[in-house]
């Protein structure tokens, strides 16, 4: 139990709980950043210490999370641990333990599930990146980066919970919801949420074809479902989580940093240890697999290839491909090409929606394309169609 004079186990940083408190509609009535800040809500108040250096911070640091902690009725780590990752995308997964009762499990075990996690965040940033139903040794070195990038948070007692934290950079600007827009789809959110996100849909489509249903997939049904981010190395790591004799089932809970307004309305998936060889099955026919699935890219468009009078034409467009910006070229027709004009005039970005792809030693392009347009009317779909090529 904490001495009340001490902070948490947890330590939010100043601005991580003045993004808490701003985020639970509490007003700021201060201004001072050498003086503690003064928050209200209705009749309620609340002064927020700010100066980590002052003798008296961690006293005063303490108070301020009980007094939070009182009016919210949760525990003071519970509270601390929210504000900590006030800005971060989390994903727990909690395996439940087959033989628990001293708390242990074999080490071999603990390091499957841990890599199988691992696994499944590099299938995802795989996904994000390019869907197609198995990557292989193409498994791209932005994904395998990516898996580096993530932190995994303190485990807890009882069944196995490792929470993996994935924090939103400082510098993205909220979405506009106010006035239900989509102003810039979700491909031109960062990195990290796309990634969290396009997770939460896989797991999403794959809980829908191996729990929910009354029959296994068929292979149209797995097909389509690479369009989710469906992939034979994420069937596979869910399912080596799921075959280990420590654990039985497997459950996997989101939440979302408020600050990246856009995420998918997938909030717990749940895996059954009797799932497990659906999925094996799953895994097993995406091997080899060369479904391609469309997907939605949105980026700058910085240079053009089209004469008056052509039937069709090219850009080049700058986007965000894992953290660096790469650029991609984009075929058009002459209708599109004028929409380029038309977003160059209004000075926003472009949504391609197609067959992003790219062969051993060459540039990203588009090989097909089925929608193109100005950003703001970009379909809220998270960047998903459910148009795939069939294997040949």
């Amino acid at each position: 139990m904490n001495d009340e004079r001490t902070a948490p186990a947890y330590d939010p940083r100043p601005e991580d709980i003045a993004s808490w408190l701003a985020d639970h509609d509490w007003q700021r009535a201060s201004q001072n950043p050498q003086r503690p800040v003064l928050w209200s809500l209705g009749e309620k108040e609340i002064l927020q210490p700010t100066l980590r250096d002052a003798n008296d911070y961690d006293l005063r640091m303490a108070q301020m999370l009980r007094t939070l902690a009182g009016w919210s009725s949760r525990s003071v780590e519970a509270l601390a641990e929210e504000m900590v990752h006030e800005r971060s995308d989390v994903s727990e997964w909690r395996a439940g333990g087959l033989h628990a009762r001293d708390f242990s499990i074999p080490l071999e075990d603990g390091l499957n599930l841990v890599q199988s996690v691992r696994n499944a965040f590099v299938a995802a940033a795989n996904a994000t990146i390019h869907r197609r139903g198995y990557f292989g040794h193409g498994s791209l070195k932005a994904a395998r980066e990516h898996a580096k990038s993530v932190r995994m948070g303190q485990t807890r007692r009882g069944s196995y919970v490792i929470p993996i934290v994935s924090h939103i950079p400082d510098e993205i600007a909220q979405v506009d919801e106010v006035q239900g827009r989509l102003d810039v789809e979700v491909s031109t959110q960062p990195f990290e949420r796309r990634v969290m996100a396009q997770l939460a849909e896989a797991l999403d489509a794959i809980r829908q074809l191996a729990v929910t249903s009354d029959r296994e997939p068929s292979q149209r049904e797995l097909n389509e479902s690479v369009a989710r981010g469906v992939s034979h190395e994420l069937c596979s790591a869910l399912d080596s989580a799921l075959t280990s004799k420590s654990f039985g089932d497997l459950d996997v809970k989101f939440t979302w940093a408020r600050r990246a307004a856009r995420h998918p309305d997938v909030g717990h998936v749940e895996f059954p240890r009797a799932a497990g060889p659906v999925i094996h099955n799953m895994a097993e026919k995406l091997r080899g697999s060369d479904v391609i699935a469309e997907q939605v890219m949105s980026g700058t468009v910085w240079q053009t290839k089209y004469e008056h009078g052509d039937q069709a034409g090219s850009i080049k467009v700058r986007t965000q491909i894992g953290r660096r910006t790469r650029t991609v070229t984009v075929p058009l027709n002459a209708d599109q090409m004028h929409t380029v004009y038309e977003a160059a005039a209004q000075d926003r970005p472009v949504f391609v929606q197609g067959q992003l792809v790219r062969e051993l030693g060459r540039a990203w392009y588009f090989q097909s394309v089925s929608e193109f347009g100005v950003a703001e009317s970009a379909p809220i779909s998270w960047g998903v169609s459910t148009t795939v090529d069939e294997p040949k």
